[in-house]
């Protein structure tokens, strides 16, 4: 499937497996999402399974975002505590579509948290509480971490085997199209792998990269940090001259600052010397370099700021650039620091995301499949791969992930085979439907425009509390508006917290009911929804319950 049909899928609002090898496009695919949704003002959140692939995207972690943390399962308590802290519980009602990057690390039990709390604190039972979820990766890639470093064969463990994700029945957009690897072999090599058909042919390439002797400007992988760091310490001891040195400026909250530190590439103290060799870990605003050009530092300009030749010999001057955290629209926390690290040796893990033209690689303690697959899908051709170490695991793929991608394969082609059987425009009227059911405008808007954000606001909660005053249902006015009813008592829970007058008398339970709703929460001495929903073992709705405190 190529991207732009991809994308078409996208803006229908089904949840979404935006998948295909490394390389395909599927960061981009989601770059053009993203930035549909922000002209058309459709709330979305936009996370990764690790802080690293986070900073990638421009996001945060969906562990920070939803509020689980580190927990390895949450109880009826867990959630409620998640339900009371205010920010958490707007996130997770107003957020309209969830992106969620290398899915291939994401475990299976958390994507089954995610679906309970999402239908739970917006009162939704459609999958992951109405919400479009996009999530994108390749399974062939790294996967969730396990107390058990074999057990991938024996527990459901990647997030495709969880309960949720059958349930939503994601539509698979498997992008085909190639735009890193320039070389047949190394793509054979990759496909191979891919199908577990590794043959000695394949092996024969291997060991003939193994053989070449490239210069010293190359970089090394290596599956361990301890490897790295030694690496690169050795080698900038080794180079004479002058330390610059440059210091990472922060701002924001100070827990997410050291979240953002810690899974940022970036330098807290940068040290560099003319003749150090360098990655760049960012693509550059003006497509100077992408995140994995390489080089080595030539010279330092008036204002201090490296000169770097890249590999290509161009020579690029590095600037200051930022990696922020934003969450519900608002900057969280932010560093600058230069978009450079010092890069005799990366680990495989952190080379994820990059594009390598040179890369001498050690997968002679490769621990975990997936390994292999993503150290070699970093080169462009296998003229830049020299292969210094190597163990048969290396290239192992659990066999789930191999039979998933044949399904997935063959999901998407029915994707694309339905898709075209859409007249253009009926396929613009259902993408402009669901832009308008999710709170959007069909008239694209200035992105980052918060007056426009305020006004429609106010408009949707004041034009709610016209309509209860006229005596209509909640069911009719969510109809009449074409939103969700979760929504509109969204509206009367924000009018109510305002203190405006509102008409409920026709939307509430009966008095008694009503009142045996209001004793219960003085009784049990909370405002939580589930003590109470529990305590009259379904009675009463949540959506009874809610308008019930609405009252307090």
């Amino acid at each position: 499937m190529k991207q732009k049909v991809a994308l078409d899928i996208l803006k229908l609002g089904h949840t979404t497996f935006l998948t295909g090898a490394a390389g395909a496009g599927k960061s981009y695919a989601l770059r053009d999402y993203i930035s549909y949704l922000k002209k058309h003002g459709v709330k979305f959140a936009v996370t990764a399974s690790t802080g690293i692939a986070s900073t990638h995207v421009g996001g945060t972690t969906i562990h920070s975002w939803s509020g689980i943390g580190i927990k390895q399962k949450l109880n009826a308590y867990d959630i409620d505590a998640i339900e009371e802290k205010a920010n958490l519980y707007k996130r997770w009602n107003e957020t309209q579509v969830l992106i969620i990057d290398e899915v291939s690390m994401l475990h299976a039990s958390f994507v089954d948290m995610l679906d309970k709390i999402a239908k739970h604190i917006r009162r939704n039972e459609k999958p992951f509480g109405g919400m479009q979820v996009v999530f994108a990766g390749d399974f062939f890639q790294l996967p969730p971490v396990v107390k058990n470093g074999d057990a991938y064969e024996n527990q459901e463990v990647f997030a495709f085997t969880s309960k949720a994700w059958k349930e939503a029945k994601p539509v698979v957009c498997y992008l085909t199209e190639q735009f890193r690897q320039e070389d047949d072999k190394l793509s054979s090599i990759l496909n191979a792998i891919r199908s577990g058909e590794v043959e000695e042919e394949h092996f024969e390439y291997l060991k003939n990269a193994n053989e070449v002797l490239h210069t010293k400007d190359h970089i090394k992988l290596y599956t361990h940090n301890e490897n790295v760091d030694e690496i690169n310490r050795k080698e900038f001891e080794k180079v004479k001259g002058e330390v610059k040195t440059y210091q990472m400026i922060t701002k924001g909250s100070a827990k997410i600052l050291e979240s953002l530190k810690n899974n940022c590439l970036a330098e807290e103290v940068l040290l560099l010397k003319v003749d150090a060799k360098v990655i760049c870990i960012k693509n550059s605003p003006d497509r100077l370099y992408v995140n994995g050009s390489m080089g080595k530092v030539v010279s330092f300009n008036n204002e201090g700021a490296p000169v770097v030749e890249l590999a290509d010999g161009k020579k690029v001057t590095i600037k200051a650039d930022t990696w922020r955290v934003e969450e519900d629209g608002k900057v969280r926390a932010e560093i600058s620091q230069l978009p450079i690290k010092l890069a005799w040796a990366i680990t495989v893990h952190k080379s994820q995301g990059m594009t390598l033209d040179m890369a001498s690689i050690d997968l002679s303690r490769a621990f975990t499949s997936g390994q292999g697959y993503v150290a070699l899908s970093r080169l462009k051709s296998l003229e830049g791969l020299h292969l210094v170490g190597f163990n048969p695991q290396a290239l192992q793929i659990s066999e789930v992930v191999r039979e998933a991608d044949m399904t997935f394969r063959a999901k998407s082609e029915q994707a694309e085979r339905a898709i075209e059987k859409y007249k253009e425009k009926d396929l613009l009227d259902l993408q402009e439907k669901f832009l308008t059911t999710s709170g959007g405008t069909i008239e694209e808007q200035e992105v980052g425009s918060k007056e426009y954000e305020v006004v429609e606001k106010v408009l949707s909660h004041t034009k709610t509390q016209e309509m209860l005053n006229e005596n209509l249902s909640i069911e009719e006015i969510a109809e009449r508006r074409n939103l969700s009813v979760d929504t509109i008592i969204g509206h009367v829970e924000k009018l109510a917290e305002l203190k405006e007058k509102i008409n409920l008398k026709h939307v509430l339970p009966p008095k008694k009911d009503k009142d045996k709703i209001l004793k219960t929460f003085e009784e049990l001495e909370t405002r939580k929804l589930t003590p109470v929903f529990e305590q009259f073992k379904g009675k009463y709705s949540y959506h009874q319950i809610r308008l019930v405190r609405a009252t307090l």
